[in-house]
């Protein structure tokens, strides 16, 4: 048997790339042929592609096989047969993998909370297709001005997948990129929710932990590829291949429920 791996690193604001042995795939003999698996260790859910090269063993799923495997969890990929029982088999596979579920299902009727104190006005310096950095697949990012310090609240329930909580540096340069503080959270969806340039040693929520709408997350700064302190946020969903597209919403505001507008100035609500 021999496997080959293939990783899928992104970088996107706020999401590094997956870790090499957090997904895992192992085959277990039975009488009759055998049973390959995929192991998730990460919080997060993540798409697998598997590709088979068999003789003389037909697969239950078919060939190559897509699946999602649940954060922490793990799922039987395919059962493998035997054709003829007395000839000679062999099977060979490779497998690449990446973060999210490729076929999340954006809930576009639900009404975020702008992610700050209620009664605060901030605002939205950078909208949708914003001319400095929204662009491409992050064309439907936002990024709320605000001084370094400002606390940030959840604007959607789910579970925090994960965290970066160690840089301390912010500047115009794009070789800090990578260098921003955040947290991401999953929701019920599969969709991912990402606040990113947050204050070093000024998260307030922790991996594995369930929050709700409104629930303090942490502390806003200019940590990472910036000009100036301010909170980016966006929803994200995995695509095909590795990376992800970030995507329209709308909010919750004294005005009702819409999208927010470039250069306008929003209050908590």
């Amino acid at each position: 048997m021999i496997i080959f791996l293939t990783l899928i690193v992104t970088f996107f604001v706020g999401f590094q790339g997956v870790q090499e042995k957090s997904v895992t795939v192992y085959s277990l003999e039975k009488e009759e042929g055998i049973e390959l698996y995929g192991k998730n260790t990460n919080f997060y859910p993540v798409t697998i592609d598997l590709d088979l090269n068999l003789q003389n063993m037909s697969s239950s799923k078919g060939d190559p096989i897509v699946t999602i495997i649940g954060g922490r969890s793990e799922v039987k990929l395919t059962d493998l047969k035997l054709i003829k029982k007395d000839a000679s088999w062999s099977m060979k596979y490779n497998y690449l993998f990446y973060k999210g579920s490729i076929f999340a299902n954006h809930n576009d009727g639900f009404a975020y909370r702008l992610p700050f104190r209620k009664g605060e006005t901030h605002r939205l310096d950078q909208g949708y297709n914003g001319s400095f950095s929204h662009n491409g697949d992050a064309r439907f990012a936002l990024d709320f001005n605000m001084k370094e310090g400002t606390e940030i609240y959840v604007a959607r329930q789910g579970l925090v997948v994960e965290v970066e909580d160690d840089y301390a540096q912010g500047g115009n340069d794009k070789s800090l990129i990578d260098k921003a503080n955040y947290v991401i959270i999953l929701h019920n969806d599969g969709t991912f929710a990402q606040y990113s340039h947050l204050k070093r040693s000024g998260i307030r929520v922790r991996i594995g932990q369930r929050v709700r709408n409104g629930d303090i997350l942490g502390l806003s700064g200019a940590t990472g590829y910036v000009t100036g302190p301010h909170l980016h946020f966006s929803v994200i969903k995995a695509k095909r291949g590795g990376g992800f597209e970030s995507l329209p919403i709308k909010f919750a505001t004294k005005d009702g429920i819409q999208p927010l507008e470039e250069g306008k100035e929003y209050i908590g609500y």
